[in-house]
C-alpha cells in the first residue's frame, strides 16, 4: 500500500541556532515550523503529530525566559482546521508540547501509536531535568496510547521506528509513497541538517544522530525535515556526503 503525505503548518517559531545545529550558529536564530502530516491512502487517514497544547502562552513565557525574547510559538491553525474527519489513527514522533498537544481533541476511540521508551520515561524519567511538562489531559491521553518498541510496521506501508537522539520519546515514521519510502524523523529539524551534514544541537546523543540518518538513508528515498518551513522530501542524493548510504538504496523499510 502506498500513501500520500500532506503537510499542514500549524505554528511557526524562532529558536536559537545551537539548538538546531550542533556547536554552530551561536547568536543566530533559526526559523522553524510545527506541522501535522496527514497520510492518506484510499479512504484511510493517519495523522502524524497533533500540534500545540492549549494555553501555549505559558509555554512561550518559559521559552523566552530560557532562550531569549525572540523565542515562542505563533499559532496559525489547529488540528481541527486541517482534518475533514476523525482520523483512523495517530502517530506521535515525540511527546513535545508541539507534537502531542492536540491529543485531547481526538476521540478516545482513535488509536495513538507512540514510543515505548517514551512512555517508560514518563513513568520514570531517565533524566528529570529534561522532561517536558505536559498538561494533564495530554498525559492522560498518552497513558492509553499504544506503545511501539524498536521498529514495527503499524499499517501496511507505514513503519514506526524508535529513534531517541532528540528525546527518549523521539521516533521516525517511514511511509511508502509512489516515489519510494520517505522518512519523517523527529531528530531532523531542518533541511540544512541534511544537506550540510550537521547534527541536531538539542540532542541527547549527537553521535547517534549521524548513525540514525545513515540508517534511514539506507532504506529510504528521502526524508522530510520535521520542522523545516518547507516540509518536502529531501532526496538522498541531495544529502551531505557524510550522510549518504553506501551502495544502493533499499526499500527494506
Amino acid at each position: 500500500m502506498t500513501w500520500r503525505i500532506e503537510a499542514h503548518t500549524l505554528a511557526v517559531a524562532e529558536t536559537p541556532g545551537p539548538e538546531v545545529f550542533f556547536q554552530r550558529a551561536f547568536g543566530d536564530w533559526v526559523e522553524i515550523a510545527i506541522h501535522v502530516f496527514v497520510l492518506r491512502s484510499g479512504d484511510r487517514t493517519i495523522v502524524v503529530d497533533t500540534g500545540l497544547i492549549d494555553g501555549f502562552e505559558v509555554l512561550n513565557e518559559r521559552m523566552r525566559a530560557r532562550k531569549g525574547a525572540r523565542a515562542g510559538f505563533r499559532r496559525l491553525a489547529g488540528l481541527e482546521d486541517v482534518l475533514d474527519r476523525s482520523p483512523d489513527a495517530v502517530v506521535l514522533t515525540s511527546f513535545g508540547p508541539y507534537a502531542a498537544g492536540g491529543l485531547p481533541h481526538l476521540g478516545e476511540d482513535v488509536p495513538v501509536y507512540v514510543s515505548s521508551r517514551g512512555l517508560d520515561n514518563l513513568a520514570r524519567s531517565e533524566e528529570p531535568a529534561l522532561i517536558h511538562a505536559l498538561p494533564n489531559d495530554v498525559l492522560r491521553r498518552l497513558s492509553i496510547s499504544g506503545p511501539v518498541r524498536d521498529e514495527r510496521t503499524i499499517f501496511d506501508g507505514i513503519r514506526f521506528v524508535e529513534t531517541g537522539v532528540h528525546h527518549p520519546a523521539s521516533a521516525a515514521v517511514v511511509v511508502d509513497t509512489e516515489d519510494g519510502p520517505v522518512a519523517i524523523a523527529d531528530p531532523v529539524f531542518v533541511r540544512a541538517n541534511l544537506v550540510e551534514g550537521i547534527a541536531l544541537g538539542a540532542a541527547e546523543h549527537a553521535a547517534g544522530w549521524f548513525a540514525l540518518v545513515r540508517r534511514l538513508a539506507a532504506a529510504c528515498r528521502g526524508m522530510i525535515a520535521i520542522h523545516d518551513p518547507d516540509p518536502v522530501p529531501v532526496p538522498v542524493a541531495a544529502w551531505h556526503p557524510s550522510l549518504r548510504p553506501q551502495g544502493e538504496i533499499s526499500a527494506a523499510c
